[in-house]
């Protein structure tokens, strides 16, 4: 998604006033931007809660999971059903995950486990909750992310998480893609290489998904002619 970061420094005249009463010093501000670092031990132990409570809610099948890189940064790019989503994407992902939440999370009763998380915000435009259900047009925020970086993008696709406490113990499926490196076709990044970054993932996990999960990505994946990739199938 195209995102607005904030990008002003302590002092700026965007940055809101706190009043202080005289004679007390300023209480600092925290900077979301800046990820809280989860100690290890408390991260996995709640990575271990995650695990045995998902066992206990779902039958989670996981797919292609030998595509994650063990080591170096990647991102996670994956279609997105309901909140159940969010444990369920990395819980069987041994390393750390730092996520991109939207900034209302920040100000709402779960902002301690949202920041417990490692999570940092982003502003968004307004979303089309329909999107919730099947995959809508992405914007453009990943592939930028992803070719300014030029860390792997990891396509994930999941699918029946929407289920999650509307039914009893559904079949969640999650599939892990080939891990996708962009460049720019030239020798500055221009829209047209973002655009084909960011279709070019949502493509590819349109492909693992059931055919009525696809959305608008459907016919793209029917015109390309080619057999939808194969999670589970073992490197080279």
């Amino acid at each position: 998604m195209r995102q607005n970061v904030n990008t002003s420094q302590p002092g700026d005249s965007e940055q809101p006033q706190q009043s202080v009463a005289p004679g007390k010093p300023a209480k600092p501000q925290k900077n979301l931007y800046e990820p809280y670092n989860t100690p290890p031990v408390l991260y996995h132990a709640l990575r271990a809660v995650a695990n045995l409570l998902i066992a206990v809610i779902i039958r989670l099948r996981v797919l292609g999971l030998h595509n994650v890189p063990t080591k170096g940064a990647f991102i996670i790019a994956s279609n997105h059903l309901s909140w159940a989503d969010i444990p369920i994407v990395p819980v069987r992902l041994r390393r750390k995950v730092v996520y991109m939440a939207k900034e209302e999370y920040f100000n709402s009763r779960m902002a301690w486990l949202v920041r417990l998380l490692g999570a940092f915000p982003v502003k968004r435009g307004e979303g089309d909750r329909q999107a919730l259900r099947t995959m809508a047009k992405a914007h453009s925020g990943m592939g930028m992310v992803a070719l300014r970086t030029g860390v792997p993008v990891v396509p994930v696709a999941i699918w029946s998480s929407e289920k999650v406490f509307k039914e009893f113990r559904p079949r969640v499926t999650i599939c892990y893609g080939k891990p996708m490196v962009f460049k720019p076709a030239g020798k500055k990044i221009t829209r047209e290489d973002i655009d084909q970054a960011t279709d070019q993932v949502m493509r590819s996990i349109a492909a693992m998904l059931p055919p009525e999960y696809r959305g608008v990505y459907a016919g793209e994946v029917q015109a390309t002619g080619a057999a939808p990739e194969d999670p589970t199938a073992s490197p080279p």
